[in-house]
């Protein structure tokens, strides 16, 4: 998987100063913004018209409807867009006719003869059930294996000045269907992020239980359908209703490594004091670009590593609160790879996982930690860490341990479904005919965004 060097234009921002928070697929080449939807319109999407799996198409389609709804609704701090149901494709889509529907590459508005597609060129976003993994195996996750695959795939404007997202496409394999109420649902909730332009997140990685995993961590490991406070506040900071900016907090800083220089892609925790596994945000220090860059014709992402600003981090969409932050290593490559490929040679933090702490230093205890206290709509800035070392040694300590933190009532992060989709569908999971598909069973990897 590669990512997309993509995104926002200075027409879409409300303030004059972006404001940034975990992460995005798509991030403009010269302003740093993340592209997204046009929120004043609905996302009208066309349906493939097949099963999916052992569901039926009316079943399969409202289970995508109601995973619509669980990003719509999902906090009063966002304002994404709406689905709309266009209609349904012109026929089944599989593996003799998906060329018709699917497509590796993006394109841009103003040619959209280059596109590969038909459903590019005619911007008809195709939401398919690929019910023998055919279309994913020898076009989307061809490279990767996944169990579904989704994303932006036209663009407004250029090249080189990208606009609004205006097409896109999700695909779903049959792999893990059942449970509907577990794997099934967080499959199309996943993909139905990344088609809203979120990338994935990385919290709890050393596996604290799977309620504490977001949603864009991965779907099949997570099998989370209820989103957690880190899938809320990435959709609210990527589609932010009036109210959030006035209503939340920010923290702002920079990564850098002992010896004084940027340091990229790791990743930044901020966890609430009172509930840290649940209450937890995170954001991939680098990924955006700097303000510097903000009107000028530098591509930010191929620019001097020099440069202090691309080790900026911000998280934004913080509940006010007490909060600790801490950076730690991005573990899993794949995940790793969706959003920093090829920027560095070696991925791995230089210097030890740590909190920061009042007056943060070189050489100074990865433990020690200080409380930022937020008020309602503050945003604290140069709240900088200073890692122990300037490269990497094989004795450092890549996570501040998960049994480091307390975990707190998690009201945000419930363990069980509240809704259940499979009574919903008229399918009893307690069925053995129904509790598992080993049709075509897939590999035990989430489902990946669909990214160039």
């Amino acid at each position: 998987m590669r990512s997309v060097r993509l995104v926002l234009l200075g027409l879409f921002l409300l303030n004059s100063t972006p404001s940034f928070a975990y992460n995005f697929l798509y991030i403009h080449p010269t302003t740093g913004e993340p592209i997204k939807w046009d929120n004043t319109q609905t996302i009208k999407y066309y349906l493939d018209p097949g099963p999916w799996g052992r569901l039926t198409n009316d079943q399969a389609h409202m289970l995508v409807k109601e995973a619509t709804k669980i990003w719509e609704n999902a906090s009063t701090y966002a304002n994404p867009p709406k689905f709309e149901f266009a209609g349904y494709l012109p026929e089944d889509v599989n593996g003799t006719n998906y060329e018709k529907y699917v497509s590796l590459g993006q394109c841009y508005t103003d040619d959209l003869e280059s596109c590969s597609s038909e459903a590019q060129k005619q911007l008809q976003t195709a939401i398919i059930f690929d019910d023998d993994n055919s279309i994913l195996d020898n076009e989307l996750c061809r490279i990767t294996p996944c169990s579904a695959s989704a994303g932006a795939k036209v663009f407004s404007g250029n090249r080189a000045n990208p606009g609004f997202i205006v097409q896109g496409i999700a695909v779903f394999g049959p792999g893990f269907i059942f449970p509907i109420n577990s794997n099934g649902m967080s499959v199309i909730v996943h993909e139905l992020g990344h088609l809203f332009g979120l990338a994935h997140s990385y919290l709890n990685q050393q596996g604290f239980g799977g309620q504490y995993y977001p949603t864009m961590m991965t779907s099949a490991i997570a099998g989370q359908v209820t989103i957690t406070p880190d899938d809320i506040a990435g959709i609210s900071a990527l589609y932010p209703s009036d109210t959030f900016d006035t209503e939340t907090a920010t923290i702002k800083g920079q990564i850098l490594k002992s010896d004084g220089s940027p340091m990229m892609h790791v990743n930044v925790i901020a966890r609430n004091t009172d509930d840290p596994l649940c209450e937890a945000y995170s954001f991939l220090s680098g990924r955006i670009c700097p303000p510097l860059y903000v009107g000028t014709s530098t591509n930010c992402f191929d620019s001097d590593f020099n440069n202090v600003e691309i080790s900026d981090f911000a998280i934004a969409g913080l509940p006010p609160g007490s909060y600790t932050l801490e950076v730690e290593e991005v573990a899993n490559d794949s995940l790793g790879q969706t959003l920093a490929p090829g920027l560095l040679p070696d991925e791995d933090i230089f210097g030890d996982a740590e909190f920061w702490n009042e007056g943060d230093a070189v050489s100074e205890s990865n433990t020690t930690s200080s409380i930022i206290t937020l008020a309602v709509g503050e945003t604290r800035e140069n709240i900088d860490i200073i890692l122990n070392r300037s490269e990497v040694t094989e004795d450092r300590i890549k996570f501040i341990p998960l049994d480091t933190f307390t975990p707190g009532p998690g009201t945000r992060c419930p363990s069980e479904p509240p809704v259940d989709y499979a009574a919903m569908i008229g399918i009893e999971e307690s069925d053995p005919d129904d509790t598992s598909d080993t049709s075509d069973p897939s590999p035990s990897v989430g489902g990946c965004s669909l990214m160039k």
